[in-house]
């Protein structure tokens, strides 16, 4: 064996400064290791709508305001979350005539719920468990169903969200109005202006006070949470993952130009003719691109309205047709291009910088794990080995030559298998830095795209990076359709256990979140950055040796403040020059812990800590 002695000077010297070196980049704080674990579609108020705090603390929830009591029936200031009906106006509006209260909520459906046994939707038909439910606000959940139950999936995009919040939710009373009048959009299929495929599912919270989330309850009770915590977007997973990692928008481009869409992509919330605010053109097979630039452009100019009376910028660029919908990124995950058309609904490359490259740029260690990405996630899923590989098998097994080996049948089976698996775990719109041309190009960068067999690997021997993104697969991300926060919840007691019994722990924050709310109800304050959002308020926990114990923070935040968080302890700049990361962080107002005096602001997480 060599010894450093016998090495060039030149080596000698190298070999001695790298044993020197710090095993880790400098941070200004003693957290060495950051997980960032996002689940999906739950808003604030949906799962700790009637959390109560600790002795000296107070939390802005459902039952603090008094709509609902204790044991989730409606309390003395229901009226204050009651559905109102409305009348659009010819041009899409944020604002539309109220006509009068809902005697009770439309019936729930099963839109987006899959038959556990067939893997196949039940589509847009009535649940059938909800036929007695008569509230006209929100109501239990698990008065109807189980906790662990799945249910029908609310409509969450961008121009319903706006016009369901108002823009800054000070009125409560159009959730179940909008999402019923215009569904997910004409131009999905099975929607349609006779059956948009909504009912009152978006009106449903669960009860802490009656066994429901009981995980969730117990890391507010020993750890730090947020009550002022809101998806980047207006809308749904896509944008809101991509500004997760960008704190930015996703916009379309043609050989990295700016460029227009097909026509058919471009979103038109204006209301059909005939039709009581059924959107024109909106849909997972239409409409998903706005150019909001353009006060011409439909839906635009009310919240361009909006945005001016708060005296704010849209921060949306002259020609810029931006992404504000869920399509597809433009890479599988093996970096082969996915073909762009006007009906394959792809995204084109993106080159807006990540927060990846960021870190890379500056030496510190990061992955994105994502579900269903790893073959082995894959492969020990109980759909691919309980229903997908038994079916592929006997397939190939029955076209094959009499006395075929075993093994070549199984090697063909398997990759059809994890194929035609993936789709079910794979969160694609949820891995976005597959959308970076620059990241799926450099092998060192999207060597750092991995899924959770990687990340349980890398737990199990120490060897996390310094900063990590997880993603659950789809059927752990708490989604409601196919998934539910039971099993959200079951993920992160197994991920939280595990990484406290790894030799990283002392050094470590787990942030956990969702993407966003998935179109249910919440209350609160949504404060207007830009033309984008912010959206409604999502559950953000903070575990960690180093977080607050029992702690309740109202500070606002949003997806940025993760970003900031990460480049406030890594001294780090911000992403770009218009990325959300170059807000200020928020100063208080002494009469309303929830809206900063300093508008638009953002904070950068540090509250939730004590060091």
């Amino acid at each position: 064996m060599k010894t450093l002695q016998k090495l060039p000077l030149a080596a000698s010297i190298l070999a001695v400064i790298t044993l020197s070196q710090p095993l880790f980049a400098a941070t200004t704080t003693p957290i060495k290791h950051l997980i960032v674990v996002t689940g999906e579609n739950v808003t604030f108020d949906t799962l700790y709508g009637t959390y109560i705090p600790p002795r000296g603390q107070s939390v802005y929830n459902l039952l603090s305001q008094g709509i609902v009591k204790a044991d989730g029936t409606p309390g003395a200031n229901y009226a204050k979350a009651r559905q109102s009906q409305a009348l659009a106006n010819d041009a899409y509006t944020l604002n539309p005539t109220r006509t009068g209260a809902y005697a009770s909520l439309p019936q729930p459906m099963l839109t987006g719920a899959y038959n556990p046994v067939t893997l196949q939707l039940y589509g847009n038909i009535l649940d059938p468990r909800f036929t007695s439910l008569k509230a006209n606000g929100p109501f239990q959940i698990t008065k109807f169903v189980g906790y662990q139950s799945v249910t029908g999936d609310p409509a969450h995009r961008f121009f319903q969200m706006w016009q369901q919040t108002g823009g800054n939710n000070s009125k409560l009373d159009l959730f179940a109005w909008v999402t019923n009048a215009t569904g997910t959009g004409g131009a999905t299929t099975g929607v349609t202006l006779a059956n948009p495929g909504q009912g009152g599912e978006l009106m449903g919270f669960f009860n802490m006070n009656q066994g429901d989330a009981p995980f969730f309850k117990q890391l507010a009770q020993n750890w730090a949470i947020s009550d002022n915590y809101h998806q980047s977007m207006m809308g749904g997973t896509g944008a809101n993952f991509f500004s997760l990692a960008t704190g930015d928008v996703a916009v379309y481009k043609e050989n990295g130009v700016l460029a227009t869409p097909p026509a058919n992509q471009i979103e038109n919330p204006d209301p059909a003719v005939g039709t009581n605010n059924f959107f024109t053109n909106d849909g997972y097979e239409g409409g998903s691109y706005v150019n909001c630039s353009d006060a011409g452009q439909p839906g635009v100019l009310p919240i361009l309205n909006f945005l001016n009376a708060a005296n704010r910028a849209s921060n949306c660029e002259n020609g810029a047709y931006y992404l504000v919908n869920n399509y597809n990124p433009p890479y599988q995950v093996d970096g082969t291009a996915n073909p762009i058309t006007a009906t394959n609904y792809v995204y084109p490359p993106q080159t807006v910088e990540t927060i990846g490259e960021l870190l890379s740029a500056h030496n510190v260690t990061w992955k994105w794990y994502t579900g269903g990405r790893d073959d082995a996630d894959i492969t020990s899923d109980p759909i691919y080995t309980n229903a997908v590989y038994p079916q592929v098998y006997a397939a190939y097994q029955a076209a094959f030559p009499a006395g075929t080996p075993d093994s070549v049948i199984a090697a063909y089976a398997q990759a059809k298998a994890i194929t035609t698996t993936r789709p079910y775990l794979y969160n694609a719109i949820g891995d976005p830095l597959n959308a970076s041309s620059n990241v799926v190009s450099t092998p060192s960068l999207k060597a750092n795209l991995k899924g959770l067999a990687s990340f349980y690997n890398d737990v199990t021997n120490s060897a996390l990076p310094e900063v990590s993104f997880v993603v659950p697969k789809n059927q752990s991300s708490g989604h409601p359709g196919y998934s539910a926060p039971y099993a959200y919840e079951t993920f992160l007691k197994d991920l939280v256990t595990k990484v406290q019994a790894s030799g990283q722990w002392a050094d470590t924050a787990i942030v956990i979140t969702t993407d966003e709310g998935g179109g249910y109800f919440d209350s609160g304050y949504i404060q207007n950055l830009d033309f984008f959002g912010d959206g409604p308020r999502i559950p953000l926990i903070v575990v960690s040796p180093y977080a607050k114990k029992n702690y309740i923070d109202h500070t606002y935040h949003d997806h940025a403040s993760i970003l900031k968080f990460i480049e406030h302890n890594w001294g780090l700049p911000p992403l770009t020059n218009r990325s959300r990361d170059n807000l200020p962080n928020p100063l208080k107002d002494v009469n309303n812990a929830y809206q900063p005096t300093n508008q638009p602001a953002v904070g950068d997480l540090t509250t939730f800590f004590k060091f």
